[in-house]
């Protein structure tokens, strides 16, 4: 037997480094998650606090994840933008390079989500979202 060749080992390096870097990691279609969510509610003290009423104003959040990689925030959890990858049921976000937050999807539909968001140091809250029409 033939031993391979360097060229066709690098050749399935590249294969296999390619087909395990692809969008297809995402566990959900992509385009469910385009678009701007806008948080309703969030688990604390034991049960869900539906932050869309003008009381809980101060805790309203919203986030836009757009096609090209990139992210917007605003509300609560800070304002800006960054970049995001998703990967199996979780969703990265970056800000000049570095994780800001990251989102463990729970439940994901075209229109309704439920994620657990974890902040940087590793402090995490279970939270509800809609997208904006």
């Amino acid at each position: 037997m033939k031993k391979p060749t360097l060229s066709l080992l690098l050749f399935l390096a590249t294969c296999v480094f390619l087909t395990s870097c692809s969008k297809d990691d995402f566990n959900y279609p992509m385009e469910t998650l385009y678009g701007t969510w806008d948080g309703t509610a969030v688990y604390a003290n034991g049960h869900w606090i539906d932050i869309t009423n003008s009381y809980y104003e101060s805790f309203q959040f919203s986030i836009t994840f757009y096609s090209d990689g990139e992210y917007y925030g605003r509300g609560f959890f800070g304002n800006g933008s960054g970049t995001y990858k998703a990967m199996g049921n979780t969703i990265t976000t970056y800000v000049n390079g570095e994780i800001y937050l990251t989102y463990e999807i729970k439940s994901l539909t075209n229109n309704k989500a439920e994620l657990t968001m974890f902040d940087r140091s590793g402090d995490s809250m279970p939270i509800r979202v809609s997208k904006r029409n």
